[in-house]
């Protein structure tokens, strides 16, 4: 750049010859600021975007899958490859289902970048003889967001459908697309009276879109917290006495991920009599981390009526190791003391942890 300065003094001097050489000079300046700035090519698995939209065309179904997984991993960055996804959903051979249902897979973690898509994937959502497709299709909608608002009533057709998947990824998508009122209803329908994988998929989902409404995730919506709260809190607290020790596993986590909105419900079902709740309870402070230390120190009294909820209370404190310092007395205390041979089991494999044992 100085040298630039020091020719552009001497122009006068030298004539046309200093100006040529300052403008070429000021050009490759320009050019390689340029280069510095300009975003990376994007690439999946070492290889350009060019040769997995290429790919889409493979003779192979298992190439052209593994391009819509690739696409699909590029999320926006893949943009260019809308129309050939939309092309492979909507005329590829249909005994090709998972080729169909990657594409739709691909323009759902594209996202608004692939409105394009939405009136095809109206259509696909109703694909009676691809599972895998109805599936995708109901989240991509979701992940294209606003520009999806045309579908909302084929999102709540498939509310209805025979497959648990589709139904809580329409609900999901509803509530991506405009915080649809019936999609949160339909969710908590699902956690309680559903069938099949559908109370599991409805616990994972609320706890995610709950993340999302203490802004913790990309899904932030406009609804209040209370609002969301008041409805899903007590729903997943019921499923921590769920038949399906899954789904009491996944209740406790989606608590855990909603955070301050569930803490105060979850200390005052710690001390349930229902076993299964207390112990839910205590898991849900387990997955939060250093903050829910009290809660867990607390469950740990003798006089705790789940001696499940101690157990689990203690190997809360073991995950958190060395962070968990402060409850060291408190673990001594149930490694020695606490009627339960399994609770004091616990408390000395979990004391080991937090002291740093190897």
């Amino acid at each position: 750049m100085n040298a630039l300065v020091g020719c552009v003094q001497r122009t006068a001097i030298r004539g046309r010859w200093c100006v040529s050489r300052t403008l070429r000079f000021l050009g490759l300046w320009l050019a390689l600021a340029a280069a510095a700035h300009a975003q990376p090519a994007a690439t999946y698995d070492d290889k350009p975007l060019a040769h997995w939209i290429a790919q889409l065309s493979a003779e192979k179904i298992e190439d052209r899958w593994q391009a819509t997984y690739a696409l699909g991993q590029l999320g926006p960055q893949a943009a260019a490859a809308v129309e050939p996804l939309i092309a492979l959903l909507d005329r590829m051979p249909r005994d090709d289902e998972y080729v169909r249902g990657g594409a739709a897979w691909a323009l759902g973690r594209i996202g608004p970048k692939a409105a394009a898509a939405v009136p095809v994937l109206m259509e696909t959502i109703k694909s009676q003889g691809h599972l895998s497709v109805r599936r995708n299709s109901a989240a991509a909608l979701g992940g294209v967001g606003a520009a999806a608002k045309p579908a909302v009533a084929a999102l709540e057709a498939a509310l209805q459908d025979k497959d648990a998947t589709v139904r809580v990824n329409a609900a999901v998508a509803l509530w991506q697309i405009d915080r649809h009122a019936k999609a949160i209803p339909a969710l908590i329908e699902m956690l309680r009276q559903g069938s099949e994988s559908a109370p599991y998929e409805a616990a994972v989902v609320l706890g995610r879109l709950g993340a999302a409404k203490t802004g913790t995730g990309s899904e932030r919506s406009e609804v209040p917290v209370p609002v969301f709260a008041e409805a899903v809190i007590p729903a997943l607290i019921e499923a921590l006495r769920h038949a399906d020790a899954d789904v009491r596993r996944a209740a406790a986590r989606s608590l855990a991920a909603i955070g301050p909105p569930a803490e105060a419900a979850l200390k005052e079902v710690v001390a349930s009599p229902d076993a299964e709740t207390s112990r839910g309870a205590v898991e849900a402070f387990g997955w939060m981390g250093e903050r829910a230390l009290p809660q867990l120190i607390a469950a740990l009294k003798k006089d705790a009526k789940s001696e499940a909820a101690r157990v689990a209370a203690v190997r809360a404190l073991g995950r958190l190791g060395s962070a968990a310092k402060t409850a060291e007395s408190a673990l001594v205390d149930a490694a020695s003391n606490d009627p339960s041979p399994a609770v004091r089991a616990a408390a000395g494999k979990a004391l080991g942890k937090v002291r740093g044992a190897k």
